[in-house]
């Protein structure tokens, strides 16, 4: 027992530096001489490290210790302070249960855990600290996959309640345009004609022939569609000869984005080739494992992973994460840290005291096991 308050002691001092530092994305401002950086440095002794910038404040910090072959990332970005916070973001608050701290769910917390950890047991291990996921564009994580560095089994940190995620959703997010003939308003074929009517006719058709699917994957049913901002015309008379809107969907683990957009632009209005819909790709995500793998193959490599780090595992989530990234580049990657993401991007923004010492026991374990010459991964 004292063991374990003298290890969450340590975890809460690394928590509340990390909490103290305004990562806020955007306006990614975070730099390589940024004072994150230069703690997190300061407090990995051993470690070697290596910056990979791709600009625009999209950073990753790698530190190695010994020849390591699992990899733990991090972001260690948050998001932007929301209305509501009735105390400082940046002061970490520890009551008898809960630390509270911008950023102290998602996920510094679970860094805070690895500072601790990797001062307390031995074993080869890479951390990789990246600087852009709540920005949105993951450029960090990319720019470190180009360099091809050849870890095969990664971990990466987001809240899961101390439980393996071994596949999530993915994301897609798309611009459809649709045109039409323009004209007085007063004519009868404004009906078909209007580009504005065609979207609100795809829009319907659209979440009509969902609802339809009987898509599932374990505990996930079904495929979130979401338009997120719709514009077009002119003026209320004349027929609108072009409108756009912007879409997203969440794809379930193993089903292709691109079959789905190439149906949602040609198979839903396929009765009126008049005015074709044009669909441009957006941000994508890809679902865990991604689907350019061999999906049964790579879900077992995920729980096998999760197992020989003696790790529970929990059911597929709907939220998505950067493991996806390390999927599609043929890693096998799991999802792990301290928290619940209902409290991620909320005002007052905790994580359980409990959850961090499970973290931290967990990591700790597993350097050790990596430091025993017979253990395989």
């Amino acid at each position: 027992m004292k063991n374990n308050q003298n290890i969450l002691s340590t975890t809460l001092g690394h928590l509340a530096a990390l909490v103290s530092f305004d990562t806020q994305n955007p306006p990614k401002a975070i730099t390589q001489d940024s004072e994150i950086f230069h703690y997190l440095k300061k407090n990995l002794e051993g470690f070697q490290f290596e910056f990979i910038d791709a600009g625009n404040g999209s950073i990753c910090l790698l530190a190695q210790r010994g020849q390591p072959q699992l990899l733990f990332n991090f972001h260690i970005d948050t998001v932007p302070i929301t209305n509501g916070w009735s105390k400082d973001p940046f002061t970490l608050e520890v009551s008898q249960e809960t630390a509270t701290g911008l950023g102290a769910c998602d996920i510094k917390g679970a860094s805070a855990c690895m500072l601790t950890a990797v001062n307390r047991a031995p074993g080869d291990v890479a951390l990789l600290f990246s600087s852009d996921e709540e920005h949105g564009s993951s450029e960090a994580v990319k720019a470190f996959l180009a360099g091809n560095k050849g870890f095969k089994q990664v971990v990466v940190a987001e809240p899961t309640q101390a439980k393996a995620i071994t596949a999530h959703r993915g994301i897609q997010t798309a611009e459809a345009t649709f045109t039409g003939k323009p004209g007085h308003a007063s004519e009868l074929r404004a009906h078909n004609d209007n580009a504005i009517h065609r979207a609100a006719s795809w829009i319907s058709k659209s979440i009509e022939w969902i609802n339809q699917q009987n898509y599932q994957f374990k505990s996930l049913i079904g495929l979130p569609f979401n338009v997120g901002t719709i514009s077009g015309g002119i003026k209320a008379n004349m027929i609108a000869a072009e409108s756009s809107l912007k879409f997203g969907f969440r794809p379930l683990p193993g089903q292709s984005e691109d079959e789905l957009l190439d149906f949602l632009a040609k198979g839903i209005l396929s009765d009126e080739q008049q005015y074709p819909v044009a669909i441009k790709k957006g941000f994508n995500g890809p679902s865990l494992p991604a689907a350019n793998q061999n999906f049964d193959e790579a879900h077992r490599n995920a729980e096998k992973l999760s197992t020989s780090l003696g790790l529970s595992t929990a059911s597929p989530v709907n939220f998505w994460t950067e493991a996806s990234l390390f999927s599609q580049s043929g890693a096998t990657a799991i999802v792990y840290g301290p928290g619940n993401i209902e409290q991620a991007h909320t005002a007052d923004e905790w994580v359980a005291l409990d959850q961090l010492l499970a973290v931290e026991n967990s990591y700790i374990n597993i350097l050790n096991k990596l430091s025993d010459n017979s253990f395989k991964l």
